[in-house]
């Protein structure tokens, strides 16, 4: 049986900026870098996480401008103990939301609020409670 996921790759066509925007704009941590050839890789994960035993960490891999894949990633979720100042935080850092931070009507607790967000890439994410 599979007992863990370890990695999610996202496909970039500049893996410099893409580093600097998971980094420094999602407050991420570079774990490792590979490059051989034509292959660039980076991993980035969020800093919490570094100290799960197998947490799930981010490939960035970059590849032609033209590749489709570029751009394709959505459904990814990322959660935030307080999402309301993570939000204003990733606004003012100048993260493009597509999707402004909503409250939904069924409640005021845990999964209720959610926002989205895009790389420079078009990869689009969800910040959710």
């Amino acid at each position: 049986m599979i007992s863990h996921l370890q990695m999610i790759t996202i496909y970039v066509s500049d893996l410099p900026r893409s580093l600097k925007f998971y980094t420094e704009k999602l407050g991420f941590v570079q774990t490792a870098v590979f490059e051989d050839g034509d292959t660039k890789m980076a991993w980035v994960a969020p800093e919490p996480v570094l100290t799960v035993d197998r947490a799930t960490e981010i490939g960035l891999c970059e590849v032609a401008e033209t590749d489709p894949r570029i751009g394709a990633v959505s459904g990814m979720v990322f959660t935030a103990t307080d999402i309301a100042a993570t939000y204003d935080e990733l606004k003012a850092k100048g993260v493009h939301f597509t999707k402004e931070l909503i409250r939904h009507p069924y409640g005021q607790g845990e999964g209720d609020q959610e926002a989205n967000f895009v790389d420079p890439d078009g990869n689009t994410f969800l910040l959710h409670t």
